[in-house]
């Protein structure tokens, strides 16, 4: 059975889809919306990047923000 990172915030992932990392899918419970990242040491850092306040370009980030948005609410 494979590992996961989970995170339900849409920022977050956001952060990681812009770093490189790779949605494996999402999970859905009721109204919440799990995303899954391959889990890896780096993507952990990267995790831990966003929260202490790492960088990306504004472009890709607002890019990666629309594509999860879409994926989550199915348009």
């Amino acid at each position: 059975m494979k590992n996961f990172y989970k995170t339900q915030n849409l920022y977050e992932a956001s952060y990681l889809l812009s770093k490189g990392h790779s949605i494996a899918g999402k999970e859905t419970t009721g109204s919440k919306v799990t995303l899954l990242f391959e889990d890896s040491d780096k993507v952990h850092k990267d995790a831990l990047d966003y929260y202490n306040g790492g960088s990306v370009k504004a472009k890709v980030y607002s890019d990666a923000y629309r594509t999860l948005k879409d994926m989550v609410f199915q348009r």
